[in-house]
């Protein structure tokens, strides 16, 4: 039986996973050795309709700041072609008059973020990873096992290797049942709902907006993706969301149409309609000794602000950071001091992050008329305030925290 001894065992060669081990490179400069597991076989061939493991036909909004760090590191160049520039956003609150808009100009950038297929996004991800030096692709591998040990993690393979690990990394998506393996519990807020996610295009081209309208069946996001096309999110409530989806198309885009309006112009396709349901899930631990979760498999936020990979990704750049820093102090990347100087340095982004994602939907879905009053007048006082609207901008684009120095 081949045991295969790295410092950090990374599961999961998702949007998270395959992001640290990039953002971990000049600690592989410095020695450092990787193991990356997935399920799933990788595709290096970059064909967007092979879909590289965690990747399906859904889109990502990317926030400024975090198009920022993969241009540092090197892998924005690899999928710019494939993304769109979010210039402005328009939030509404429908048959209501409180709205506002934010203009990319007006914040001196020359998008807010951007938008992007899952598919592309992994494609460029992966591929740079195939011959990176003191990394380890192990896929299609399954873990079976996982045992923490005095060396770090020791998890068994499905095909009969081993594997040591001084760190373990685990970003194998929400609820990870090796994480409970090990005695991790989650809590979990269920919204009542679920994301619709779709792609639609229109008859007027987009030019650059991206829309967020509220209403009672729940918010609703447009984002733009080519020209005349949208990806949509959109959040229904349990019991109807297996009706809409049994729509055929041209029901289905009256019904879309009537909740967005005429903003986006005439709806004329549809693509392939896909749901899950909505949930605040946050892992009661996300550090022990030589472990750590990453992205969904410690926080899955709902998606009403897009940032739930945007918080991934600057979790990941302040663990990278300290595991760099601990790698020139020649300590070990597994020591639970500096995992837990990582948790307390990004405590409050996660925790304000969270918070905005969670109170946005139950905000909007109140129609309790001095609640209502009072969040149409903080949209109109956004609208009126240039000092509000940037604010409120920083935070859309994941400037509200400091910045990491990787990349």
């Amino acid at each position: 039986m081949t045991t295969i001894n790295v410092d950090i065992a990374i599961l999961g060669a998702g949007m998270t996973g395959a992001s640290l081990v990039h953002l971990l490179r000049p600690a592989l400069a410095q020695g450092l050795t990787i193991a990356l597991l997935d399920r799933q076989a990788l595709q290096w061939q970059g064909d967007v309709q092979s879909r590289p493991p965690s990747f399906d036909g859904r889109a990502t909004a990317l926030s400024f700041g975090t198009q920022q760090l993969l241009d540092r590191l090197g892998v924005w160049s690899t999928v710019a072609s494939s993304a769109c520039a979010i210039e402005h956003i328009q939030v509404s609150d429908q048959q209501r008059f409180g709205q506002t808009h934010l203009h990319a100009s007006e914040q001196g950038v020359e998008a807010l973020g951007y938008v992007i297929e899952n598919a592309q996004l992994g494609a460029g991800l992966l591929n740079p990873l195939r011959n990176l030096s003191g990394v380890q692709c192990l896929a299609p591998s399954a873990v079976d096992h996982v045992q923490m040990n005095e060396q770090g993690a020791y998890l068994r393979l499905n095909d009969g290797r081993t594997v040591q690990a001084t760190l373990l990394v685990m970003a194998d998506g929400g609820r990870s049942p090796l994480a409970q393996q090990l005695g991790i519990t989650y809590q979990r807020q269920s919204y009542g709902t679920h994301a619709l996610v779709t792609q639609v295009e229109s008859l007027q081209a987009h030019d650059g907006w991206a829309y967020e309208r509220f209403s009672r069946e729940g918010p609703i996001a447009f984002l733009p993706l080519s020209s005349h096309q949208y990806a949509v999110v959109w959040t229904l409530n349990n019991d109807v969301v297996d009706d809409v989806l049994a729509l055929d198309d041209a029901t289905f885009l009256a019904r879309l149409q009537q909740q967005i309006g005429h903003r986006v112009g005439r709806l004329q396709s549809v693509g392939e309609r896909l749901s899950y349901p909505l949930a605040l899930v946050t892992s009661t631990e996300q550090v022990r000794r030589s472990l750590v979760l990453l992205g969904n498999a410690a926080h899955s936020l709902h998606p009403v602000a897009g940032q739930g990979f945007n918080l991934a990704m600057r979790d990941c750049a302040r663990l990278a950071e300290h595991i760099l820093d601990q790698v020139r102090r020649g300590g070990q990347v597994g020591d639970l001091a500096m995992l837990q100087r990582y948790q307390q340095a990004q405590a409050s982004d996660q925790r304000n992050t969270i918070a905005a994602s969670d109170v946005l939907p139950k905000l909007f879905a109140s129609d309790r008329g001095l609640l209502a009053l009072a969040r149409d007048g903080g949209l109109i006082a956004m609208s009126a305030l240039p000092t509000a609207r940037r604010l409120f901008a920083r935070h859309a684009m994941g400037l509200g925290q400091k910045a990491t120095q990787i990349g």
